[in-house]
């Protein structure tokens, strides 16, 4: 009787132990999913014309105000007066980063080595220790010169207490390519986030990056998304260098990601292709 009492207390102590491991997959889908007290919120409205005018206010001064102000930002964020007799205005899309040694994603003034649209895909494998590791696919399709439209698809995985936690985020953008010269090529997005398994829930994402050909064939990217979902915040960075060939590169720098309470910083690894 004796026995099967120590026999029965180990067991509940292991079932406990193994029961509260709590691995940081697990953290972050609680946090997004947990409810959250929405009654500290506030609503504000806007009216526009039917035909998405600048309504006046009635008073010339603020009238004057509003328009420079529209002006002002169309400037820094589209393009400038200045920047249409630059050679940055009629940039093309390059066949593939460094098909001219001088130049990354964009080239000046060629007839032949152009593309009116491009396809950049890319798969990083991504590890924060031997517990916790994960893939991120992501595909840039840009035409139009200065317009790209990016999917990102990351899966993690993660090992506690010999089950695998699985964590899926799906993001979509599109992409304005504000400053596109031979060696800078700089740009800014708006889209959604999806984020899967049991949390299920999306959110408005918004995004940055930019890219620096230093010199044939090195090129460093640098990129930010930031979303909410629940609350919290959910972003992704990376930083990563990377090696052209052709119109294949490989890619190693650092990524990290916040989801919810959740941290994880991670090296990556990886490659991809132009066409």
């Amino acid at each position: 009787m004796k026995a099967l009492f120590i026999i029965f207390i180990l067991l509940f102590i292991f079932s406990t132990t193994c029961f509260s491991q709590e691995g940081k997959l697990d953290k972050a889908k609680k946090s997004l999913t947990e409810e959250t007290d929405t009654n500290s919120g506030y609503t504000q409205s806007t009216s526009i014309n039917t035909n998405g005018n600048i309504i006046s206010s009635g008073n010339i001064f603020i009238d004057i105000i509003g328009t420079l102000a529209f002006y002002l930002s169309y400037g820094i964020l589209i393009e400038s007066p200045p920047e249409m007799n630059t050679k940055m205005h009629d940039a093309e899309i390059s066949e593939y980063p460094f098909k001219i040694a001088k130049s990354g994603n964009y080239l000046y003034t060629d007839s032949t080595n152009y593309k009116l649209a491009r396809f950049d895909i890319s798969n990083n494998f991504i590890v924060e220790n031997k517990n916790l590791y994960g893939n991120d696919l992501n595909i840039d399709f840009r035409f139009l010169k200065r317009i790209g439209i990016e999917a990102d698809y990351l899966q993690l995985f993660e090992k506690v207490g010999g089950v695998t936690d699985k964590l899926s985020i799906y993001t979509a953008m599109v992409n304005y390519h504000r400053v596109r010269t031979q060696r800078i090529d700089f740009w800014f997005g708006l889209g959604a986030m999806y984020v899967g398994n049991t949390v299920k829930k999306g959110g408005f994402l918004y995004g940055i990056g930019g890219e620096w050909f230093i010199k044939k064939p090195i090129s460093l990217l640098v990129s930010f998304k930031g979303s909410s979902i629940n609350q919290q915040s959910v972003n992704k960075t990376k930083i990563l260098l990377k090696y052209h060939l052709r119109n294949y590169h490989i890619s190693s720098g650092y990524q990290h990601f916040t989801i919810g309470v959740t941290g994880i910083n991670a090296f990556s690894l990886g490659a991809g292709v132009s066409f």
